[in-house]
């Protein structure tokens, strides 16, 4: 008489991807803790981001170096993006000959046009030693010596929507310092922020034609959005399918959570620690709707219940 073999993870949990049908069987906390963790996705538009981004690392040094703006609402995944691409290039020390090679770098814009605090602030991703109360231009002397000796190829400066926070004359004198900074050192220069960004930039005809734009897509009903939730959920260790793809469900969660890729996400990790807390295991429209979480749109005029 055969003996029926014992059903694996894949008949289990078919579902999940494979990586995730290893993390179902887990106590509840460890897979809770892996969903607010989070997991990287490749979707198209940030493929194409990640794309361009190497083209501006292996460009030639020419006279006028291209530069790109990334735009996207809050919480559209900018900043995901720029950290991946750093992370796969980070700096290569040479313990031999004491130096380090570093292609690219990425800071935050101050939070006003400020030139010595936007040195200093290049000056300590490189780790480099420097006299906090020097005058600008020393500093940015020490910037253009540093991104010579350590080849750097791309400065990535994210929130550049800052530089609107200065007057008139401030602002003027950033955009200056931005384009001397790429004319001079032969650095492609990445931009990111919200639309205010076009504002900052466009002000300058010579700026805004040098970098070029690139929008992140907002999430709505429909195709794009039931592949992202159907990775989603492949991706979270819940025990029963949910269906995040159906219409309905689809729905439900937009909804709530709107248009911006990051709070698609986050909501949909905190309906599925809910489903493990109930026990249900599985994201429902009733459980979405009963999650106290308070949509975008609403944030800034939201009083709590006492």
């Amino acid at each position: 008489m055969m003996t029926k073999p014992p059903s694996t993870d894949l008949e289990k949990y078919p579902h999940l991807d494979k990586k995730t049908q290893d993390k179902a069987d887990l106590a509840d906390e460890v897979r809770k803790s892996a969903i607010r963790a989070g997991t990287w996705i490749a979707l198209a538009h940030v493929k194409l981001a990640l794309k361009k981004l190497e083209e501006l690392r292996t460009y030639p040094k020419v006279t006028r170096m291209p530069c790109l703006l990334l735009v996207g609402a809050p919480f559209s995944g900018k900043t995901s993006i720029l950290e991946h691409f750093r992370d796969q290039h980070p700096p290569d020390m040479d313990p031999a000959a004491e130096t380090m090679h570093c292609e690219v770098l990425m800071i935050d814009a101050p939070p006003k046009p400020d030139l010595a605090d936007f040195y200093s602030r290049i000056l300590d991703a490189l780790m480099a030693p420097y006299k906090p109360t020097a005058p600008a231009y020393a500093k940015y002397s020490q910037v253009k010596l540093l991104f010579k000796q350590l080849g750097v190829r791309v400065l990535i400066i994210d929130e550049i929507h800052h530089l609107i926070a200065g007057s008139q004359n401030r602002q003027r004198e950033f955009r200056n310092a931005l384009k001397s900074l790429g004319n001079e050192t032969k650095v492609c220069i990445v931009a990111a922020g919200i639309d205010e960004a076009y504002t900052a930039f466009n002000a300058d005809a010579q700026l805004s034609s040098r970098f070029m734009p690139m929008e992140l897509p907002k999430w709505s009903p429909g195709e794009k959005l039931g592949t992202l939730l159907a990775t989603l959920e492949k991706r979270t260790p819940l025990r029963n399918a949910s269906g995040l793809h159906q219409p309905q469900l689809m729905l439900a969660i937009h909804s709530r959570a709107e248009s911006n890729l990051g709070d698609i996400c986050d909501l949909v990790k905190e309906a599925a620690v809910a489903a493990i807390d109930t026990g249900q295991e599985c994201i429902s429209e009733k459980l979405i709707a009963g999650l106290d979480w308070v949509p975008p749109s609403k944030r800034r005029m939201y009083r709590p219940k006492l």
